[in-house]
């Protein structure tokens, strides 16, 4: 039997963990101001017990320490080469109040009731099983904590994703997702979300409707951009691995048009739609 979420760490820990390593300052200008909406939600105190799912490269976790200088902040993630980086980061600020660890929130079990807060900014639609992540996050939020995430809405809402897989399709046969499978894309629907929230014991649950546009590939040129945004879906990067570069580059300048109305001088400018969700226990 394949191990759970298998797919998911063999590229978190690999070229995919990898590649967001090296691009995190421009990966972080993008998400940035989207996961501030979800933080905003928490009412954090100096002294609370926070947890930070899909931290990545820790720009969230160590944002979040340094507002509860008296508590301390878990960030877990699948990929070993982002963790890694997260903890040189910390070293580097002089950030004592953090804690790394390689875990899978579905399948790994987590400290019961050990959480005031528990936050995600973009970490948790790649579950096999949300249902069971989500039971397994609830169990390790103490009576009266909080939730707080944000995920992307609808791909049509987001043309940096819908706009692109428009393209390459072109020159691929990319398969369309089996709909709520693992993917950034697997929350769009909020009654699900509800379902999945309610079903693992959440109350008070909320959904913002949020619209903004965002920053990808901050600095970069049309030409650079293009580029790096073959490198950061994991379909695409697979069946392109074996691809003579002729047909990447062809990818590359067909993409190049498609997104020139978005770029404005220092990367691409996109429209975008996200939830913020959050719960209570």
């Amino acid at each position: 039997m394949e191990d759970k979420n298998a797919k998911q760490k063999d590229f978190w820990s690999g070229k995919g963990g990898d590649y967001w390593v090296e691009k995190q300052s421009e990966m972080d200008i993008m998400l940035n101001p989207l996961g501030e909406k979800a933080l905003a939600k928490l009412d954090l105190k100096s002294n609370s017990e926070v947890l930070d799912i899909g931290c990545g490269c820790g720009a969230t976790t160590l944002e979040i320490a340094k507002k509860v200088s008296e508590g301390t902040v878990t960030g877990l993630d699948i990929s070993v080469p982002m963790l890694g980086k997260a903890e040189s980061e910390a070293s580097i600020q002089g950030i004592a109040n953090v804690d790394f660890k390689v875990i899978d929130v579905q399948v790994d079990q987590l400290a019961s009731e050990k959480y005031d807060y528990v936050y995600s900014r973009f970490g948790v639609m790649f579950f096999d099983d949300p249902y069971e992540a989500f039971k397994n996050i609830f169990s390790s939020i103490k009576e009266g904590g909080e939730l707080s995430f944000v995920c992307w809405q609808d791909p049509s809402l987001n043309p940096w994703q819908s706009l692109s897989v428009q393209v390459i399709r072109g020159y691929l046969d990319m398969p369309s997702p089996p709909p709520r499978s693992p993917g950034p894309f697997a929350f769009h629907e909020k009654d699900y979300v509800k379902e999945i929230l309610e079903q693992s014991g959440f109350s008070n649950i909320s959904f913002d409707d949020n619209q903004e546009d965002i920053t990808m590939f901050s600095g970069k040129s049309l030409q650079e951009a293009s580029e790096d945004y073959l490198a950061i879906n994991p379909v695409v990067t697979e069946m392109l691995k074996d691809s003579p570069d002729d047909l990447k580059a062809e990818i590359v300048e067909s993409l190049k048009e498609a997104f020139s109305e978005f770029y404005k001088g220092d990367g691409l400018v996109f429209p975008s739609a996200t939830w913020v969700v959050s719960a209570s226990k």
